[in-house]
């Protein structure tokens, strides 16, 4: 397009227009404003209010064909939508956003759409994968027919290929918390509220709590361990029947996820036990309902922001490694009322906050 007197044809302001009202060069305009200038200095910061006051925008598409780059990142979530793929999408956008980058999007349901959507981004040129696996199913298998040299990281789930990058949060490591806080407070014997054992992670966790209410001396009767979904009723069914009349009852119930928590609460509410002085109850994963519920819910939270950063971190590593990583990241654990009550004769009232 054909510029005069510093504008485009079609007047509009040109890259040379923010340089000189910033008082730096186009190629530094540029370099910001494509993201390959990570700083965020004054020169940053001019060249970007330059280019808001002009109201002027790079025309990266045009940028991605001359230097045969997508600038591209591609995510595929797998299975119904969650909370953890929310964030996940929210974090990961802005990471990108501020480095001139993007993000490409794809949801599928089964195995075949999600080789489908590998094989489509592949097909775009995209700088690297992220897959976000379900929480209810581990995926299997993975394109065979791959370019070479492109960097997939599995978020999450059982490992897709020994040839390509995992990041997560250390399951056992969550449990161990969980069980850790509960006995602190008082907790001698516990029941646990399972997803179906169809995942690694769902695994993973039930054995870890097997082996430790084993070590602790804190062993739950078989009828207190129920596998099932997920969902508010089946939390407010299942603790109707563990806290029946006459029944000897937990000290503490854990719930694979905020929905059987939410439903445990009910069922302790409408059966007139105290949480926490009577039950305590904790979940997997933390959510913006574990915050507004009546008592609030101690729940493991998972450390989605590391997850990203590393993420990102292993899919612009290509070419660095000929050999995939596999990062655990350590959870932390949000304390609140649903768990803790003031030791007798303590005058510590103040709740235990964030445990990691």
């Amino acid at each position: 397009m054909r510029e005069t007197m510093g504008h485009t044809a079609d007047n509009k302001p040109s890259i040379a227009n923010v340089a000189a009202l910033a008082g730096v060069s186009t190629a530094t305009v540029s370099r910001v404003l494509s993201g390959h200038r990570r700083k965020n200095d004054d020169i940053s910061r001019r060249v970007r209010a330059a280019a808001e006051k002009l109201n002027y925008s790079a025309n990266f598409a045009a940028s991605t064909l001359r230097s045969d780059r997508s600038r591209t990142i591609g995510l595929i979530l797998c299975g119904t939508s969650t909370g953890i793929d929310g964030s996940i999408l929210d974090l990961l956008s802005r990471r990108l956003t501020e480095q001139g980058r993007y993000l490409l999007v794809i949801s599928v349901r089964s195995d075949q759409e999600r080789e489908a959507a590998i094989r489509s981004m592949a097909a775009r040129q995209v700088e690297g994968i992220i897959i976000v696996p379900s929480l209810d199913d581990d995926p299997v298998g993975m394109p065979a027919d791959l370019p070479s040299g492109l960097p997939i990281v599995q978020v999450g789930g059982r490992p897709l290929s020994y040839h390509t990058s995992w990041v997560g949060m250390d399951q056992a490591a969550s449990m161990r918390l969980i069980i850790a806080h509960l006995a602190e407070q008082n907790a001698h014997s516990v029941a646990y509220l399972s997803r179906e054992l169809n995942t690694s992670a769902a695994t993973e966790l039930f054995t870890t709590f097997s082996t430790l209410t084993n070590t602790l001396g804190m062993t739950p009767q078989p009828d207190w361990i129920q596998f099932g979904p997920c969902s508010m009723r089946r939390g407010h069914d299942a603790v109707m029947t563990i806290l029946a009349e006459g029944n000897d009852r937990p000290d503490a119930i854990i719930c694979g996820d905020d929905s059987l928590a939410l439903g445990a609460l009910m069922a302790c509410d409408q059966l007139g036990f105290q949480v926490p002085d009577q039950v305590k109850v904790a979940a997997f994963v933390d959510s913006p309902a574990c915050l507004i519920s009546s008592p609030t819910l101690t729940a493991v939270k998972a450390p989605l922001k590391g997850i990203v950063q590393e993420a990102l971190r292993l899919v612009d590593a290509k070419g660095q490694s000929i050999l995939p990583s596999h990062v655990a990241l350590p959870p932390a654990l949000e304390c609140r009322e649903s768990t803790w009550s003031p030791r007798i004769g303590s005058s510590d009232m103040t709740s235990p906050g964030t445990f990691a």
